[in-house]
Formats: structure tokens, C-alpha cells, sequence
């Protein structure tokens, strides 16, 4: 069962990335099966964690570009892209060996390349070695991983994620924004989103006329799903019903302060945003013994992952109103910081 890890790794990351085409490095994907499914997720989730970080904060972001509600019934229409900036410290992880079972590090460092590390290695190498009682042998391994080396190739390193949302003006200058995909398949891919989001105008309660206000000032509270299956079985890997998911959900809560002035529209916020995600793959897989092809194991329910992350976050952009089109960009600073632009339709 020959497959490149690198691949492996990558086929969670295209569900939440599709953009994501690599040619992998060739090496068994089973050789950390080999080593346990324990410690296996352990190293595919500090391996994944930076692109899972940022596409989940991407998810999290462009839910305004006002301040200002809507009139009842009035509505916007509006498309965004996000670019969310993984930050240095986040091309490698530390590798700690008490919290592994089987496998250990060699070499003068510890630290190993994440996805969006560099391609060529200079990390540590990993080995392991154990006594499996199943076929009485003892299982032995090494691997050095290797980022993909996107900041080599482009200059940055960068996780892309893009967002559609209908925002409906109701009662007591309060609008509802939507964000619902229902369940598509493309190829071996199912996804699906849901999302809702409250913005209040709390300038109403102090200044009655839109006119005398000196800016708007409104109150954001949003929560959205992101859900996504990937079909495994035709990848190649021997074994039964396997698949791998990918669930977002992610919440915060921002102040929004903005001013017209013409056409142009300036905006900023301060706010919270938290996110849980999950990662697993799912399925039995028939793994080989690296010395002797014809003994095998099986491995059931291999990688079960969970990120939980929080962060302050400001936010400073522009909107540029032309009749009913709408045009924005905007610049998000947390932990993992994120350049937004959109377009929309936005009446009333």
C-alpha cells in the first residue's frame, strides 16, 4: 500500500483548502499507522494545525463592512474573499516526546516543519520502534517530514477562504445575515455551510436623526457551521468506509463603529472570536508490516482531532458605495491576521 504522507495529510487539508494541488514527496502513508494511531494524530494535528487555524479564523471573518442596519426589508447581497496570514512561529512545532508513545526525535533539534513550512527539511527526524503483539514482530520506522514551501515559491504564507451572506434589515434597526450553503457534492467532496449573524444599531438609543449622528455605532454577534465529507475510497488505501470530515464552528462578538462620508464609508471594530474544530478519518485501513508485506494489520478510525482556539481582534476598512454596488476591503489583526475584500449588492 504505497502513498505519499505528505498526500495523506493533504487530503484533509483539500477539504478545507480544494486550491490546495501538490505533488508529494513519495513515502508510505501508513508508516505512522505503523507507529500507532495515538500518536499518529497527535503529529497530524501539529502538522495540519496552521492551515486548520487559518482557513476556521477565514470562516470567522467578513460579516460587515458598516456600521449602519439596514431599513426593514432592506437587504445586502455580498461575496468575500480572506486571506489569513499564518504566522512564522506557526511553519514548525515543537516536538515533545513525553507526549508519544512510540516515536522519538534524532538529531540537534526538535522542532519539525507544519504544512506551511519549508519543502526542504531541516527539522528533526522521527523514529519509532514497538513490539506489536498481533504479529509478534517488532515495528520499526523513521520519517523526516516537510512543509509544502508556499513561502519559498510566493512570499507568503497564506490560507484562502471566500464567503457568501445575505444580511436583511428587520425591526428595531436590526439586521439578520444569513450565510447557508446547502449540502453540495463535487467529485468525492460533500460540503455544506450555515451561518447566522445579529448586528444592532445602538446609536438609535442616543441620537433619534440619522442625520445629527457624528458616526454609527452597532453591536455584532455571529455564529457559523462549515461541514465538510471527503470520500476516501477511491484514493487506494485497502480497507473499508473511509472517509474524512472536517467541522468548523466558530462565533464572535464585535463593537462596529463606521462613517460615511459621500460614497465612501470607513469602518472598524474591536471584538472576540473563538473557534472548535474537528479533524478525522475515518474507516478501517489494512496497513502492512514494513519488513514482511504479507503480514498486515488493521487500523480502524486512525485520526481524531480537535483545535479550540480564541482571539482578540480589530479590524480596520473601507466601503465604497456606488448606487447599489458595493465594494470593501478591510484588514483583521489577531493571532492569525486576515486581508478581506468583497463586492455586494446592498439596497436600503
Amino acid at each position: 500500500m504505497k502513498m505519499s504522507i505528505k498526500k495523506t495529510f493533504l487530503l484533509s487539508a483539500v477539504i478545507i483548502l480544494t486550491i490546495f494541488h501538490v505533488q508529494a514527496q513519495e513515502t508510505d502513508f501508513d508508516i505512522f499507522l505503523r507507529a500507532g494511531a495515538e500518536d499518529g494524530s497527535k503529529l497530524i494535528k501539529s502538522y495540519l494545525e496552521p492551515v486548520v487555524l487559518g482557513f476556521s479564523y477565514g470562516m470567522a471573518n467578513s460579516w460587515y463592512n458598516t456600521a449602519k442596519t439596514h431599513e426593514t426589508l432592506g437587504f445586502d447581497l455580498t461575496i468575500s474573499g480572506n486571506l489569513t496570514s499564518v504566522p512564522s512561529t506557526a511553519e514548525y512545532f515543537t516536538f515533545d516526546a513525553t507526549e508519544y508513545q512510540y516515536v522519538t526525535s534524532t538529531g540537534e533539534t526538535n522542532q519539525i516543519p507544519t504544512i506551511m513550512g519549508p519543502a526542504e527539511s531541516n527539522g528533526a527526524e522521527l523514529t519509532f520502534s514497538y513490539y506489536d503483539e498481533t504479529t509478534g514482530k517488532t515495528i520499526e520506522g523513521s520519517y523526516r517530514p516537510t512543509g509544502l514551501g508556499f513561502k519559498e515559491q510566493f512570499g507568503y504564507n497564506v490560507v484562502p477562504s471566500p464567503m457568501i451572506q445575505l444580511g436583511v434589515g428587520t425591526f428595531i434597526n436590526t439586521d439578520i445575515i444569513i450565510r447557508y450553503t446547502p449540502q453540495i457534492k463535487y467529485g468525492d467532496f460533500k460540503t455544506s455551510v450555515f451561518g447566522l449573524g445579529i448586528k444592532h444599531d445602538l446609536m438609535q438609543w442616543f441620537v433619534k436623526d440619522d442625520k445629527k449622528r457624528p458616526v454609527d455605532i452597532a453591536i455584532l454577534g455571529a455564529f457559523s457551521g462549515f461541514d465538510n465529507v471527503y470520500d476516501m475510497s477511491q484514493v487506494g488505501l485497502t480497507g473499508q468506509n473511509q472517509e474524512t470530515l472536517f467541522n468548523i464552528n466558530n462565533w464572535t462578538v464585535q463593537g462596529i463603529v463606521s462613517k460615511k462620508i459621500s460614497v465612501l464609508t470607513l469602518y472598524g471594530s474591536f471584538g472576540y472570536s473563538g473557534i472548535s474544530s474537528e479533524l478525522s478519518i475515518k474507516g478501517t485501513y489494512i496497513v502492512e508490516d514494513e519488513n514482511d508485506p504479507t503480514t498486515t494489520f488493521t487500523v480502524t478510525d486512525p485520526v481524531s482531532v480537535n483545535y479550540k482556539e480564541n482571539s482578540f481582534r480589530g479590524t480596520g476598512g473601507l466601503m465604497l458605495k456606488l448606487s447599489v454596488i458595493t465594494l470593501h476591503a478591510d484588514d483583521t489583526w489577531q493571532k492569525y491576521s486576515i486581508v478581506s475584500a468583497g463586492i455586494g449588492i446592498s439596497v436600503k
